[in-house]
């Protein structure tokens, strides 16, 4: 627990200040956080005997930052098409083509590349008067609070399992409070963004909407990465942050989160 509070004390100032100086840097620090993630389950996946074809999530990623930077051209869904099409062309010009090893190759550019791009979009872009960089806050916000919600509801209330064959910890008590706990977060960033920086900001409703969508959303993508965790034999996807695992251990649910707010931000 100890190692854990000082990753997070460390942690979240750094990600305060990457969400607010953006630019360049910030650009670099989300391309360096897919290129790991999507590493991490290349990996999990290789552990599970797939042999996948890593070249077109690598090469999207790494190009996510010119694109951005000097091109102002990053769309998400297409870089995901041409990585995918990369993929699958590695797949099928390998020794041993298989639809399980073309399946597992695509797996990643949906579970990391797709929502770190959006992020990346987001970050630098603005949707009416709604600065993007408050919708990426508030999934931080929505996740991170979700967690902390359902793992302290679920030890003091939970009763019911979950999903059991996946994660047997969790509950359907904690799940209940992880989206009470969005909800909450979700009003607090809301009203600090209004009251101290008096940008505007999505309406209470939506801001509701967007917690519990956003909660359920980041719980189904802890669900997910523990789903792949356990068809692989591994404990966590890496070691990067020390105490809480890999990149995908600790944002295995803002991912998700990331693409309710990006749908959101079309309805902008």
């Amino acid at each position: 627990m100890k190692t854990r509070l000082i990753t997070a004390a460390v942690g979240v100032p750094f990600l305060i200040f990457v969400l607010f100086v953006r630019g360049w840097f910030a650009e670099l620090v989300i391309v360096a956080l897919t290129l790991i993630a999507l590493g991490e389950v290349y990996k999990a996946l290789e552990r599970a005997d797939y042999r996948v074809c890593r070249w077109g999530g690598y090469a999207a990623a790494v190009l996510m930052w010119p694109l951005s930077r000097f091109m102002g051209v990053l769309d998400p869904l297409l870089l995901v098409v041409a990585a995918m099409g990369i993929s699958m062309t590695g797949v099928i010009l390998s020794k041993q083509p298989s639809f399980p090893n073309a399946a597992a190759s695509v797996y990643p550019l949906f579970t990391c590349l797709l929502p770190m791009s959006m992020f990346m979009m987001m970050m630098n872009a603005q949707y009416g008067l709604v600065p993007g960089v408050e919708l990426i806050t508030m999934a931080f916000a929505i996740a991170f609070g979700c967690d902390g919600a359902a793992y302290f509801g679920g030890r003091a209330m939970g009763r019911h399992k979950l999903c059991p064959s996946v994660s047997p910890k969790k509950t359907v008590e904690g799940a209940v409070w992880g989206v009470i706990g969005g909800i909450g977060v979700a009003l607090i960033v809301r009203w600090c963004f209004a009251a101290v920086f008096k940008w505007a900001t999505p309406g209470v409703p939506a801001t509701v909407v967007l917690g519990v969508i956003g909660s359920l959303a980041g719980q189904v993508g802890d669900l997910t990465a523990s789903l792949l965790k356990r068809h692989s034999g591994i404990k966590d996807y890496g070691r990067v942050f020390p105490g809480h695992g890999g990149v995908m251990d600790r944002f295995d649910s803002v991912i998700f989160t990331l693409i309710v707010m990006y749908c959101y931000t079309l309805l902008l």
